[in-house]
This record gives C-alpha cells, structure tokens and sequence, in this order.
C-alpha cells in the first residue's frame, strides 16, 4: 500500500512541476490569447476539464504505466505526460477551448489535433469521481482518464506534496524570465 502511494505520489508530482512550467510561461507574457468562450464556460460541464490532474490509472507497481493529463486555463498550455517510477515522457501543447471541445496544437512536432470530449459523474477508480472521455486522443494515449471534482479533496489527497509545489510556484524565481 505504501509502494502505491509512493508512485502517485512521484507521478503526481512530475505532473505539478509541468503545471510550474506552465506558470512560468505564463508570467513571462508567452501564454496566448484567453479563449473567451472557454472562460464564459468555466463554471459549465465542460469547464470542469481545466486546473486538474487528470489519470488513466493508479499503479500497482514501479514499472506500470500512468497517463496524466493536464490543461491549465491561465496560459493556455496542457500537458500529455506518460510516466513509471523510472521513465517519463512529456508534451507540452497549447490550446483552445469551445464548449466540449478541444483544439490542440503540439509545437515540438507542428501536430495540430481536434477532439471532443465528455465529463461525468462516476465512481470507477476510487477515489476519484470524474470521468473524461476523449473522442480520440491528440497524442494516441488513452481515452478515459479520471479526476477529483472537489478541487480541496484533491488537494488533501496529495497532501504536503501539493502544498510544497505550491509555494515553489508562489515564490519561485527563474534567471532570465521576466516578470
């Protein structure tokens, strides 16, 4: 049992030091445009898509595999991230929002993707009780990945984790970026 939360534990974290990156190209003016439709959405069901980490699965073991995904509303910039204890792999993409779904452009590989999608209410991988449901996913991962609605109990799931990152994030200073 301590083995699992040990691996959530590192993947949630790389998944949040993505989250810092964002945050930095967002203070430093390369975020983009807000999607005004996407912001007027934001309390709707689609908006429930942004500012979580979302999870295909929880690991069992070391070696097992967990997709994360990402979109973070202030810049707008996401992230796919397939990670184990011993490797991970991480794109950055930035996006638009309208309604339910996504446009997304990868600026390492120029791949530009559109996908709809769906959240829901649902109770498959306790104890998270979010689902989102890709029509296809831009970066050929999973389709259905699993999140927590309640912002706070998501944050007390990670614990001192989320709260250190946090104010690495609050106070974080980089040379060479701008503020």
């Amino acid at each position: 049992m301590k083995q699992r939360a040990s691996i959530r534990s590192i993947i949630v974290g790389l998944a949040l030091l993505a989250v810092a990156g964002a945050w930095y190209l967002h203070r430093r003016g390369d975020g983009g445009e807000r999607d005004a439709a996407g912001e007027a959405a934001r309390g709707a069901e689609p908006g429930l898509i942004a500012d979580r980490v979302w999870v295909d699965s929880r690991p069992e073991k070391y070696t097992d595999y967990t997709n994360v995904m990402l979109v973070v509303t202030g810049a707008p910039i996401g992230l796919f991230q397939k990670a184990s204890a011993y490797q991970a792999t991480i794109e950055l993409f930035d996006y638009k929002r309208r309604d339910a779904a996504l446009w997304v452009n990868f600026p390492q590989s120029g791949k530009k993707r559109e996908t709809k999608f769906r959240i829901r209410e649902c109770n498959d991988l306790p104890p998270f009780d979010l689902c989102l449901d890709l029509g296809s996913n831009p970066w050929g991962g999973p389709r259905r990945y699993y999140a927590m609605k309640d912002q706070d109990d998501e944050r007390a799931q990670l614990g001192e984790l989320r709260h250190q990152l946090e104010q690495r994030i609050a106070g974080a200073s980089a040379p060479g970026l701008k503020r």
